[in-house]
């Protein structure tokens, strides 16, 4: 517990100007460590208190059926007097997601969570953190296949590339948010409509 529990506590007085982080970050980029930074999981540790859901829920549509096993915990048991200062360390671990991407550092959109919902709100918090969101877009599609070493055949729309492509009522270009509204995926030659899906799993407009 004290992996999750130290960083709400000392978080928020990391000085990002200070060699020690600079140098950090510097060895990163060396050594081309890919960082992974699951900021959505991490924002309901630290932000979600217990009269409260998931973010990830609260801005995906409402769940008609029991959500996976621990899909509505709540926040990590905050200290009398931490309040604050576990939510100021959140506000530095996006401060750090936005130092890795200035300093060149690769990204992974990775979530620990529900697939599909939690991506949506990991490239949110992408933006949220002061990434463009072309740059969170490709950071989740032609980054991560070329972190795989996939890209010759995944991760963007060209000739020669397998055809597994999703369509979006709006634009997460401009409005990252968008990106929840997914209407058609179509994955081997198969299509599938989002309207049938959430039906299935009971899941409500």
């Amino acid at each position: 517990m004290s992996r999750f529990t130290a960083v709400g506590s000392d978080a928020a007085g990391l000085d990002f100007s200070s060699a020690r982080v600079r140098n950090f970050l510097q060895l990163l980029k060396d050594r081309h460590t890919v960082s992974d930074p699951t900021v959505g999981t991490f924002e309901d540790m630290f932000v979600a208190r217990a009269e409260q859901c998931l973010r990830t829920w609260r801005r995906s549509r409402q769940i008609a059926v029991a959500g996976p096993a621990g899909a509505f915990r709540r926040g990590l048991p905050i200290r009398p007097g931490m309040d604050q200062r576990y939510r100021d360390s959140y506000e530095a671990m996006l401060r750090m997601v936005d130092e890795l991407y200035k300093s060149g550092i690769t990204i992974v959109a990775g979530t620990d969570g529900w697939p599909g919902f939690g991506l949506h709100r990991e490239l949110e918090l992408y933006v949220r953190a002061g990434i463009p969101a072309p740059e969170v877009l490709r950071i989740a599609t032609v980054g991560a296949a070329r972190v795989m070493k996939h890209d010759n055949e995944r991760g963007s729309i060209a000739p020669g590339k397998l055809a597994d492509v999703i369509l979006v009522d709006g634009d997460p270009s401009t409005n990252i948010s968008d990106i929840r509204k997914v209407t058609t995926v179509v994955r081997n030659g198969v299509v599938y409509r989002s309207a049938d899906l959430y039906r299935a799993l009971g899941i409500k407009p």
